[in-house]
């Protein structure tokens, strides 16, 4: 069984995984297909917000190959982008 230090490990490590998912921050790995062209795939808690240049853009931080991780390229969690969208749809004019 795990004791008690290996349960404050363990929720060490899901609270760090959980923030960087939350800041935006993810990961990516690479195929090479039959064709010789490389797939690349990633992987973010942000799934739904559309690619650049109308939503954020990630970038590659950490490459080791066929792994790696990715984040907003300027360190703003894609939550902050989608918040301030969501503001510039409800901001109605009114007309007299």
């Amino acid at each position: 069984m795990i004791g008690e230090h290996g349960h404050k490990v363990i929720q060490a490590a899901l609270l760090f995984f959980s923030l960087y998912m939350l800041c935006g921050f993810g990961v990516f790995w690479r195929d090479t297909l039959p064709d010789g062209a490389t797939k690349t795939t990633t992987y973010t808690l942000y799934r739904t917000v559309p690619p650049p240049p109308e939503g954020p853009r990630f970038c590659q931080f950490l490459d080791t190959g066929k792994y790696g991780a990715v984040g907003p390229c300027n360190f703003v969690p894609p939550f902050v982008w989608w918040l301030e969208k969501r503001h510039r749809e409800k901001n109605y004019t009114i007309k007299l």
